[in-house]
């Protein structure tokens, strides 16, 4: 006789029982939540190449300095608010970890609207062409209020979903969406009120703080949810250390695999816009693919958390089994998608010839890379289900940045160009000014003696 109440919990019921309960909870939580940057890009995409390549760098910079942190801090609230719901008699310590969790979003997103207002001299320095580094900057600009907003979305939804309210965010985006696509038409392509490129970033700042609203205001009525408000408290900004303990390798882990991507983003931009603006097409078709298995490991994570706080080892352990069959499932059915429709998905986003056929090109390799990034997050999605954070900032930051990325430059500019770019990352400069001098007055020895003590010494 098992004499813990926590194992004593976990009763012995046939693994397929199990599994089928796991599955049913699973399947119904997690509903996709389209994309909203696809009716953006899609407009732009119409729009002009110069544009849509803009839009690419812009997404690019917001993820890597705003959004990707952002998110990682986001999601260390899904270890402690869904171990808090089942694991503590006391509610409102839910709230109390959410409110860390507001904190740390916020406290890092003050030194991150510097960075989007310098946006345009950033990209001069990075040497982007001049017109894509104005339209990158004034498209920062716009979005910068739609960051915030975003961010409390993002921890608000984790609050509601470690209670096990996962419907609250797809009524959210069911009400958002429908507004942002509208949006998308009157302030981008409209020849009555369209203000063109600039309409894309005000579109994602005005659904952002609907979202936001929204989803606070679900959280506001909710009578489930207020049972774990117990108001504002001082006492938040005692328990940082130990948020930012989960916080900081959950950050690292979301960043690793996010700047990975942006990172190729900005090597396709040495190819010319045409080749940035399909590596931008790739990526945005991936992000809306990709919210299956996404929306899968948002329902994993608060699920692993409840049963394990609850003392259900053996169902957290199914449950992890089946998040995975119905992720190779769901990748299996959209690579071949990807395959079949690859030149629809191609013209939906740009009618410039350029940019579809190379878009058409990648798309069998983008629907195999889905199938594998989406077992990614949703292992991702269980590491942080069990409050192994580090763990995951271990393996998967090496993964993508010293492998993953590497082979990519080394497919993209070939061999010969890689070589040659260790050959003068790797020059003594000193020493080449050296040579330099050297050669000149073997050549003329009169006539370059003078120069002889500009050698490094």
């Amino acid at each position: 006789m098992c004499n813990s109440p926590w194992l004593a919990r976990n009763v012995h019921v046939p693994y397929r029982i199990v599994a089928k309960q796991e599955f049913e909870w699973l399947a119904a939580s997690s509903v996709p939540i389209f994309s909203l940057g696809f009716a953006n890009f899609v407009a732009i995409g119409n729009i002009g190449a110069k544009e849509l390549a803009a839009t690419s760098l812009a997404y690019m910079v917001s993820g890597v300095f705003a959004l990707a942190p952002a998110l990682g801090f986001a999601s260390a609230m899904d270890t402690f608010c869904s171990s808090a719901f089942t694991a503590s008699t006391d509610k409102t310590l839910v709230g109390l970890h959410f409110q860390r969790g507001v904190v740390a979003v916020v406290l890092h997103l003050i030194p991150v609207s510097i960075v989007f207002l310098n946006m345009e001299w950033l990209m001069l320095m990075l040497g982007q062409d001049p017109e894509i580094a104005r339209l990158c900057g004034e498209y920062m600009l716009v979005f910068l209020p739609g960051v915030l907003p975003w961010a409390l979305y993002e921890c608000t939804k984790r609050y509601l979903q470690a209670q096990g309210i996962m419907r609250a965010s797809t009524i959210v985006i069911l009400v958002a969406a429908p507004i942002h696509w509208a949006n998308s038409y009157l302030l981008i392509l409209s020849p009555t009120f369209g203000i063109g490129y600039l309409g894309a970033p005000l579109n994602l700042t005005i659904t952002f703080w609907l979202m936001f609203l929204g989803i606070w205001a679900y959280a506001s009525m909710n009578a489930d949810a207020r049972q774990c408000w117990g108001g504002w408290s001082r006492e938040c900004l005692h328990g940082l250390g130990a948020f930012y303990k989960l916080g900081i390798p959950a950050v690292i882990t979301t960043c690793g695999e996010w700047w990975a991507y942006e990172s190729l983003s900005l090597a396709a931009s040495y190819f010319g816009a045409a080749q940035l603006a399909a590596q931008a097409i790739i990526l945005n078709i991936i992000s809306l693919s990709g919210q299956i298995p996404s929306a899968m490991g948002f329902t994993a994570t608060p699920r692993i958390g409840n049963l394990l706080g609850a003392g259900k080892a053996r169902r957290a352990r199914i449950s992890s089994h089946i998040i995975t069959i119905m992720t190779i499932v769901v990748g299996t059915a959209t690579t071949l998608s990807f395959v079949l429709a690859r030149e629809w998905w191609g013209n939906l986003y740009s009618s410039d010839p350029e940019v579809t056929q190379v878009v058409i090109d990648l798309m069998p390799v983008a629907g195999i890379f889905l199938t594998c990034n989406g077992l990614n997050q949703v292992f991702g999605a269980i590491l942080r289900g069990l409050g192994r954070q580090k763990l995951g900032a271990c393996i998967i930051v090496p993964s993508f940045n010293l492998i993953g990325l590497p082979l990519s430059l080394y497919f993209a500019y070939g061999p010969l160009d890689m070589k040659l770019y260790f050959i003068i990352y790797r020059t003594d400069w000193d020493k080449e000014v050296e040579r330099c001098i050297r050669r000149l007055i073997l050549s003329r020895p009169t006539k370059y003696q003078a120069v002889q003590n500009r050698i490094p010494r």
